[in-house]
């Protein structure tokens, strides 16, 4: 295996790996307190551009997130292109002796794409794993603002019944809320499913992206019949104009680093040893959600801008008493 250090404006460490079957990008963006936590994704992008953006705009988010959640650290996150599937356990233990050797600058966590067999194979590389099983309060956090900010909700329209989205459509069925419901993939599922196609143009309250990122472009954007959205997914939109775009037809956004917070609090609030801090740190992310939505609202700026501003703010005060390593 071989690194490369990047120099990138605005992130702490940039590195790309060469893994022998394949490349990852690792991104640091703000090393506070000692450590910037953050997931491994593993998906077929299409080219190194591809990932490399990916790695930089989720480990910016990343930032956002745990300083938002009040958690004592920044945010970083690995991208890796995937793999051939008989080369895949060797590359990821390669990805964990690297994680290993930045001596928990980086504490890493399951993603989008990376499976319990990946996280096994890890696991024997390196100390700095968070907790698996972290999905359901992610799904918890996504409910908990949703409901914050829209009490109202009487239907949902889930996109993706993955690790987030089945358990959130579970939950919102809990309390008597509706579900249309689709995915790409076949799933054993004993709702209606809605044809993958046709989940943009569901009439709802609450569209809840939790899929891949970049779902909201102009196109999916002027499609919705929903007042809100609020989803799993993270980076949501495809370009900063969507969420400008989506603001202007007056539909409500919980920004993704609140809404789908769940499973960062409890990986960092473990590693961190605090435990007995997850469930009032939960517990603040919906009351967030809707301060940062009404701040929207009455400055008519999309909540997307908003929040940016307030993590952004966060991080250069902490910046002030904790310098770039």
């Amino acid at each position: 295996m071989s690194s490369d250090r990047q120099d990138v404006d605005g992130y702490d460490e940039v590195w790309r790996l060469d893994l022998g079957d394949t490349v990852a990008y690792l991104a640091l963006h703000a090393v506070l307190a000692g450590r910037a936590f953050g997931g491994i994704r593993i998906r077929p992008y299409p080219d190194e551009r591809a990932a490399r953006d990916d790695a930089l705009a989720l480990a910016s988010a990343m930032s956002r997130k745990v300083v938002l959640a009040g958690l004592h650290g920044g945010g970083g996150k690995t991208v890796m292109i995937a793999p051939s599937d008989e080369a895949r356990a060797a590359c990821v233990a390669r990805l964990g002796d690297f994680i290993e050797s930045l001596d928990g600058r980086y504490c890493c966590g399951p993603d989008f794409g990376f499976t319990a067999d990946d996280d096994a194979v890890l696991r024997e590389r390196t100390r700095w794993v968070a907790c698996s099983g972290m999905s359901a309060a992610t799904a918890r956090s996504v409910r908990d603002t949703m409901l914050a900010v829209l009490p109202t909700t009487r239907k949902v329209a889930v996109q993706g019944l993955g690790a987030v989205g089945a358990p959130l459509a579970n939950m919102l069925e809990a309390r008597g809320i509706e579900v249309a419901a689709t995915d790409v993939r076949p799933v054993a599922d004993e709702r209606k499913l809605v044809p993958p196609h046709a989940i943009l143009d569901e009439e709802a309250d609450v569209f809840a992206p939790c899929a891949a990122g970049g779902v909201l472009d102009a196109g999916a954007v002027d499609r919705l019949r929903v007042q809100l959205v609020c989803g799993g997914a993270n980076n949501p939109f495809a370009t900063d104009d969507d969420a400008r775009r989506l603001h202007r037809r007056g539909i409500g956004y919980v920004p993704d680093v609140l809404s789908n917070c769940g499973a960062a609090i409890v990986g960092a609030s473990t590693t961190l040893g605090e435990t007995h801090l997850i469930e009032s740190r939960l517990a603040a992310v919906g009351p967030l959600a809707r301060e940062v939505c009404a701040r929207a609202a009455s400055e008519d700026r999309s909540s997307h801008e908003v929040v940016r501003e307030i993590a952004d703010e966060r991080i250069a005060a902490l910046r002030e008493v904790d310098p770039r390593p």
